[in-house]
């Protein structure tokens, strides 16, 4: 079994069409190669005698894992999205981590195409929030404000627009010292703004999603933003400071809700 194994963007692009999977699903973005169909054959045809030479496909057929872990990414039973954006360069890292029962696949997007390994899935939690820089938590105190809108809202159109201009603005209905505490780590000059994306399999026609979980890389350090609606229907914010471990039980928080819902 390939434990891991890389896809160009070209191989992932004709391994989508030719074994009917969804490699593209958020926060993933993969080109079209081949604008004409003799163009579109050409790709197609260089992209498998590539596969083969690298012992991942014999002739046209897909190595059995490889193939595995691709349809894993395109059906998992629960999916884990990572992504941030580094705001001086305004470069997006995206990273999705599938997984159905005790198999999970882990894929990052590259410049260079897809990374995707096996993983154990009994350190689940950990492989996802081991993708983030090592950052250490904020000084500044936690606020909690009412919002109308919950973090992430509308995350998975318009392309990257939402990373770009990922603010959370809390009304007058919280508290003086909480807003001011709010706008206290909101002010700060931000270096990275990331979220992570916790999805399940469809039921009932619905795919179960819950709130993203949000965080900041800031000059003084990491803080978090996670959102809760109450029995009132009102929607709330919270920003902490929080590291690796603090947002690894926020997550573990919302695997174990997915799994009992």
């Amino acid at each position: 079994m390939p434990r891991s194994f890389t896809l160009s963007t070209r191989a992932a692009d004709i391994l989508c069409e030719d074994l009917g999977v969804d490699l593209r699903s958020f926060p993933f973005e993969l080109d079209y190669h081949g604008g004409t169909t003799d163009e579109r054959s050409r790709v197609r045809a260089e992209v498998w005698r590539e596969l083969a030479n690298r012992g991942l496909a014999d002739g046209r057929e897909p190595d059995q894992d490889v193939e595995a872990a691709l349809r894993l990414l395109h059906s998992p039973k629960v999916d884990i999205a990572v992504t941030w954006l580094e705001t001086a360069t305004e470069e997006v890292f995206r990273a999705r981590t599938a997984v159905s029962g005790r198999l999970g696949v882990q894929a990052v997007q590259g410049t260079d195409g897809l990374r995707v390994r096996f993983v154990d899935t009994r350190s689940l939690v950990r492989g996802c929030t081991d993708l983030l820089p090592e950052v250490a938590a904020g000084k500044l105190e936690t606020a909690t404000v009412n919002t109308a809108a919950g973090p992430g809202g509308g995350s998975e159109t318009g392309g990257d627009s939402w990373l770009t201009g990922a603010e959370h603005k809390p009304p007058a209905r919280s508290s003086d010292r909480q807003l001011r505490a709010a706008q206290r780590i909101l002010t700060l000059p931000t270096e990275r703004i990331g979220y992570f994306f916790v999805s399940g399999s469809p039921n009932n026609g619905e795919t179960p999603r819950l709130p993203a979980i949000g965080w900041r890389d800031t000059e003084d350090g990491r803080y978090s933003i996670t959102s809760r609606r109450n029995n009132d229907g009102a929607d709330w914010n919270t920003f902490a400071p929080a590291d690796k471990q603090r947002l690894a039980g926020y997550l573990t928080e919302q695997l174990n809700a997915l799994a009992s819902g």
